[in-house]
């Protein structure tokens, strides 16, 4: 998606107008933005900024508002555009913790499981088998009789927790 803001101010909004200018936030710093935003302005000799509409990611939900953009937004924004984090993931990892941590993300992640019509229990469960090892352990003939679904489903009952399909550890 297209990260972008329509900046406008209050002065023109309180006289009657929504006057402004959407302004595409990809590649620019809070510095360029708010540089974007005072040329925008520039008739106004202490523009007061609203943010009357934004177009972005999942991610960033909560982070802008009206009256302004959480300095945090800035911080991941630039941590995003300079790392290989799966965007998805990272979406899945705030549904489920409330938060963003980007350290933490990076130690509680596991991996992506599509599963058999969204079910991932079987799928988790058969890969965990085959990491671990266990699964070379036992006679081909008793393979069969292993019911991974189980494992899978116990696994993300007590040691992890998924949403979407995204798994983490330690929940």
């Amino acid at each position: 998606m297209e990260n972008k803001i329509y900046v406008g101010t209050y002065s023109k909004y309180n006289n009657g107008s929504i006057e402004g200018a959407w302004i595409d936030l990809e590649n620019l710093s809070k510095e360029e933005f708010d540089l974007k935003c005072k040329e925008l302005h520039k008739e106004e000799t202490d523009p007061e900024f609203m943010y009357q509409d934004f177009e972005i990611d999942e991610i960033f939900k909560g982070m802008i508002s009206e009256y302004g953009i959480d300095p945090e937004f800035w911080e991941l924004k630039e941590t995003l555009e300079n790392t290989e984090i799966d965007l998805e993931a990272l979406t899945a990892y705030k549904s489920l913790f409330g938060t963003i941590d980007i350290s933490d993300f990076e130690d509680k992640y596991f991996g992506h499981f599509e599963g058999f019509f969204g079910d991932i229990n079987k799928e988790f469960g058969e890969h965990m088998l085959e990491e671990m090892g266990e699964l070379e352990q036992v006679p081909q003939h008793l393979r069969y009789y292993i019911d991974s679904e189980a494992y899978g489903r116990d696994l993300l009952i007590n040691d992890f927790c998924e949403f979407e399909g995204f798994v983490f550890r330690n929940c």
